[in-house]
């Protein structure tokens, strides 16, 4: 980091400090608003979702499901069922099980660090608990609206997967190698656990600094600014300031835009939000990728070309459906 760098990101840490000393009450409400979230509507599918995966992966036993998946996977994103894997695992689990699987098939060398970006281009997704039921039902108000949104949010990371799968070179296909053999019950039944309660409290802590700094902002007018400043370049009217949140913690900003349009306005800014993530899910994702090697730079283009895809099926499905 350049000392310019260092000297801006000093101060922008010691006003946070200074903002919360002066006025503490509204970044406590936010720190524990972000705590409430996590807990009622992340953990009770995080925790459990992230211990099988990391059990199944440590004992082996994902091999049977690398084998059913093998097909499918190399027909869609020209990988072997490894990737399948982790695309079933995103999909049903949501953040940031996608990540933190591919994590750990790359340590158990099923897949090479040539197919890392490739497969963090179809690996990262929100789960349909998430999406149907907060988002859907809790937010939006209809499952019809969740159904929508789940449908194009997969559909954009299905076709992130085909659209870099086709740049890959030839003969990558060797970059997936063959896994090692398992560990026993009891050791991976201990590490799965370790990996599950490091997961949630990495997303509970993120969630809680997130929903912070959205107060901080929020309190300086940041947030006002940016949001007339998006609605400026198209974002309808009303819903900017929840886009430009929602760029920071995906939650938050889904929830003002559901207050703010109706479903047929909301359903394509929400499923862009959900499979851009913001950048607490990004951070979230970051703690796992990054030992992989892949730069944030190049996660946050897969993110963004995922988002447009996405953001255009969502735009469709809404002029049939309304």
């Amino acid at each position: 980091m350049g000392k310019i760098k260092k000297y801006i990101v000093s101060f922008a840490f010691a006003a946070a400090i200074l903002a919360v000393v002066i006025k503490p009450e509204p970044y406590l409400n936010a720190a524990y608003s972000g705590a409430v979230l996590f807990a009622k509507n992340v953990m009770p599918s995080l925790i459990p979702f992230a211990f099988v995966t990391s059990f199944m992966t440590l004992t082996g036993s994902a091999d049977i499901l690398f084998s059913a998946l093998s097909a499918p996977a190399h027909a869609l994103f020209k990988t072997t069922g490894a990737g399948g894997y982790v695309f079933a695992v995103s999909v049903l689990s949501g953040y940031p099980i996608g990540a933190k699987t591919i994590s750990e098939l790359r340590k158990r060398n099923c897949i090479g660090d040539e197919y890392l970006r490739g497969v963090a281009a179809f690996g990262s997704t929100a789960g349909p608990l998430f999406v149907m039921g907060t988002v859907g039902t809790k937010l939006i108000g209809n499952a019809e609206s969740g159904a929508m949104v789940l449908a194009a949010h997969i559909a954009g990371a299905i076709i992130n997967g085909i659209v870099f799968s086709a740049r890959r070179r030839a003969g990558a296909a060797n970059a997936f190698m063959p896994h090692r053999e398992g560990k026993s019950v009891t050791r991976a039944f201990s590490e799965a656990l370790s990996g599950a309660v490091s997961a949630s409290l990495t997303v509970a802590a993120c969630m809680i600094l997130f929903n912070v700094l959205i107060c901080m902002l929020s309190e300086c007018g940041a947030l006002y600014v940016a949001g007339r400043a998006l609605e400026a370049c198209g974002v309808p009217a009303g819903a900017g300031e929840g886009v430009a949140t929602g760029l920071i913690e995906m939650t938050r900003g889904i929830q003002m835009i559901s207050e703010a349009l109706p479903a047929d306005k909301a359903v394509p800014l929400v499923t862009a939000l959900v499979s851009f993530g913001g950048a607490s899910v990004h951070m979230q994702s970051m703690f796992y990728l990054e030992d992989g090697g892949i730069k944030y730079a190049g996660f946050l283009a897969l993110k963004a070309a995922q988002t447009i895809f996405a953001y255009a099926v969502a735009t469709l499905l809404c002029a049939i459906a309304f």
